[in-house]
């Protein structure tokens, strides 16, 4: 498929789709060996082959990603064919010390758990969630391994279709009410996320025969030595350009917050230390409790990078751009204010007493800074006044630095950016 060059657009009706349905060539050109090999040892990485067949039904068919805790194959379920229908499925493969060790993740449990919740909740439909689970025995330990429905890809690379890798404004509003609709179902089911990332946000299929008419006929399978004396790691073969061809209506696709390996209970927490370091929540940054809130800065943080290709944070400095905490926290105090004496006497007090000074600002913080505002043309390129404004109203309501003041995200649907619900009288 061709690059996309679709134009930011304030009006659902001026959205056009792309005109070649080919799948993309980087899809056949992946020369990355993901994850590694050094990872294949006791207690590590599962090694998986092309055609082996797990729980006497599912084959292996293909690669089609991998994480820091296991990887992702497409599948053939053996067992769910009718009328000559082929059924595919994803597998995740996790590391054998995921479980069975003092610090079991919750990931198998919270699926289970969010996979029989309430359907009444809009945000159901807008989570990853789990059609069957079972236990593998290999060369370096017992696996987990977790089946999931397909999806195309994530909004890693979904930008990219786009201009500037700008996802358009109707676009991007849509799939935001998606992510604080599955953010509502997992915080009113006792789940907090934690990694809320693009890659861990999945674009749903939009034509499963694709899978079959393209993917497995064009996209290369790796050979492999089953004989090998230590496994050797393949590259990932992901589904981008195989999952549309030509909708009317990008409106359309529709997206899911997956990937709950590292996600946490509200009672009780995998670990104290969660989120990507430049989306990280101020009560995560300077060591105070945290609870579901802070899936909202995480989302708030993430939305602008989705949205105009534009990180917020980076927390870098000169002259070699290493991150320190002190500009991260520098860098949050510039845009949002400074930190409240109620956040700071909860956190880590070494923290505190290092960073900040009795005013909540960052000790040292140069003045005047050179970042601009939030709802500068840096920040936001490329929107018009009004929607420039709306959106980053729309953040500010998210990013409260006290975590005590941020809206559920039953609230944030009626924040007028999103245009979806109308505000409460």
């Amino acid at each position: 498929m061709s690059d996309i060059s679709l134009k930011d657009s304030h009006s659902a009706q001026e959205i056009t789709s792309p005109q070649d349905t080919n799948p993309p060539k980087e899809i056949n050109s992946h020369q990355v060996v993901d994850e590694g090999d050094d990872v294949y040892e006791p207690g590590g990485f599962h090694p998986v082959y092309i055609g082996d067949v797990y729980n006497s039904r599912y084959k292996i068919l293909n690669k089609i990603g991998y994480g820091g805790y296991s990887t992702v194959w497409v599948i053939e379920d053996l067992q769910s064919q009718t009328n000559d229908q082929r059924e595919f499925l994803a597998l995740k493969v996790l590391r054998a010390d995921c479980y069975g060790t003092e610090h079991d993740i919750f990931e198998r449990e919270i699926l289970s758990h969010l996979r029989d919740g309430s359907r009444n909740l809009l945000g159901y439909k807008y989570v990853t969630h789990l059609v069957d689970d079972f236990e593998h025995e290999g060369p370096n330990g017992k696996h987990v391994c977790l089946v999931f429905q397909l999806y195309g890809e994530t909004l890693r690379s979904f930008g990219t279709w786009f201009d500037e890798s700008m996802i358009p404004t109707a676009v991007m509003r849509i799939f935001t009410f998606q992510l604080l609709c599955a953010l509502d179902f997992a915080h009113e089911h006792g789940v907090i996320h934690t990694d809320i990332q693009p890659s861990n946000i999945f674009v749903k299929f939009r034509d499963h025969s694709l899978i079959e008419s393209v993917y497995l006929k064009e996209v290369p399978v790796p050979q492999q030595d089953r004989d090998e004396e230590h496994y050797t790691a393949i590259p990932s073969r992901p589904f981008r350009g195989c999952y549309f061809k030509h909708p009317a209506q990008l409106l359309e696709f529709e997206i899911a917050l997956g990937d709950w390996g590292v996600s946490s209970w509200t009672s009780k927490h995998l670990t104290e230390n969660i989120q990507p370091l430049t989306l990280r929540a101020p009560e995560v940054l300077i060591g105070a409790p945290w609870d579901a809130s802070t899936d909202i800065w995480n989302l708030g943080a993430l939305l602008l990078e989705l949205y105009r290709a534009m990180r917020m944070f980076d927390g870098r400095v000169p002259p070699d751009g290493h991150y320190e905490l002190s500009e991260h926290l520098a860098q949050i105090v510039d845009l949002f204010g400074p930190f409240p004496q109620t956040l700071m006497k909860k956190g880590n007090q070494e923290i505190v007493r290092d960073m900040f000074d009795k005013e909540g600002k960052v000790k040292g913080m140069l003045l005047p800074r050179t970042m601009p505002p939030l709802d500068s043309e840096v920040f936001v390129p490329g929107l018009d006044q009004d929607t420039r404004e709306a959106f980053v109203t729309f953040l500010r309501a998210m990013m409260k630095i006290d975590p005590a003041e941020r809206p559920s995200p039953e609230d944030l649907l009626r924040v007028p950016w999103l245009g979806i619900l109308p505000p409460v009288d």
